[in-house]
């Protein structure tokens, strides 16, 4: 089958006819308002000498904990919808810091990026890794945050100097009054812990008796000083700590995801717990339109000998 010239002739003018109109309505048309649901949020990552320890996966290479950490938080950045907001904060010692305040996701997304990515070992300002209480701490920050945000607490769960199970760190706040959740990072097998200088540098790993391995709250306390004399010293080296992360994440009202799969398992767990709002966006037709236009204006260049063979 095929056109004669007179209809090829009409065929290709109309194309280029609504073409041009889609071209005009992209150049014109203002953007139109879209209702969406958003949710805030404030990400803060473990950035204690333990993060250091390489084994987590970013696609088939081996990457530090870290390094995970902060992929793994871009990822979810881009999975948002323009109109959420996103705070960044940072944990060492017993308290949580946040740097960056939630802003909107899609204006504000390289300087997100910019922050995301100064995230290193040399901003600790100590050793210690108090994870219980920079938790406490996180969530009464975000406690003064108006909308107020899920927390997403990214942490391998290692407690240094180590927290005796009866001596846990007393939560004063209510549990589930703040939305959030814990994400642990890391696998199960025990290893080195990298030891970092001051300027956040590699130095060797911690060695056996550079480290507690007790609860030293625990040592006036007869009962709990002889639990942790039986306490094996394995300090010095790290693994995920998913009990002690499910423990923490059930006192605080927090859910708790072990190394997940990607982003989107992330926000599935967000979107059950997080006070997700509706609201309107500006949404630019521009893009649509005009490559709608672009792939009508191609056709129209095309042989008509490929329609003459998908024809018979």
């Amino acid at each position: 089958m095929t056109l004669s010239y007179p209809r090829r002739i009409f065929l290709t003018a109309l194309v280029m006819l609504i073409g041009l109109l889609l071209v005009v309505a992209a150049l014109w048309l203002p953007p139109i308002d879209h209702d969406i649901e958003v949710m805030d949020s404030l990400f803060v990552i473990d950035i204690t000498d333990s993060m250091n320890v390489e084994d987590a996966r970013i696609g088939n290479s081996k990457v530090n904990r870290l390094d995970w950490a902060k992929e793994f938080t871009r990822q979810a950045i881009l999975a948002m919808p323009c109109g959420s907001r996103v705070g960044l904060g940072i944990f060492s010692e017993a308290r949580s810091l946040i740097l960056m305040t939630p802003v909107e996701v899609c204006s504000n997304y390289h300087d997100l990026m910019q922050m995301l990515s100064q995230f290193h070992p040399s901003m600790a300002w100590v050793r210690s890794s108090e994870v219980s209480k920079a938790l406490y701490t996180a969530i009464r920050q975000a406690k003064e945050i108006t909308p107020q945000p899920t927390v997403v607490f990214l942490t391998d769960g290692h407690e240094a100097p180590p927290v005796h199970e009866t001596l846990f760190p007393k939560f004063t706040g209510t549990p589930g009054e703040v939305a959030g959740v814990i994400v642990g990072i890391g696998g199960s097998d025990l290893l080195p812990i990298p030891k970092t200088n001051e300027a956040g540098e590699i130095e060797g790993t911690w060695a056996i008796n550079e480290v507690m391995h007790r609860d030293v709250y625990a040592s006036s306390r007869g009962d709990a000083a002889e639990l942790n004399e039986n306490r094996p010293r394995t300090e010095h080296l790290s693994s995920q700590k998913k009990s002690h992360l499910e423990t923490v994440s059930k006192r605080i009202g927090f859910e708790f995801v072990s190394s997940p799969r990607s982003p989107q398992a992330l926000m599935k767990e967000m979107r059950k717990i997080s006070e997700n709002r509706q609201q309107s966006v500006k949404y630019d037709l521009f893009v649509w339109l005009a490559s709608t236009a672009l792939i009508l204006l191609i056709l129209v260049f095309l042989p008509y000998s490929l329609f003459r063979r998908q024809a018979e």
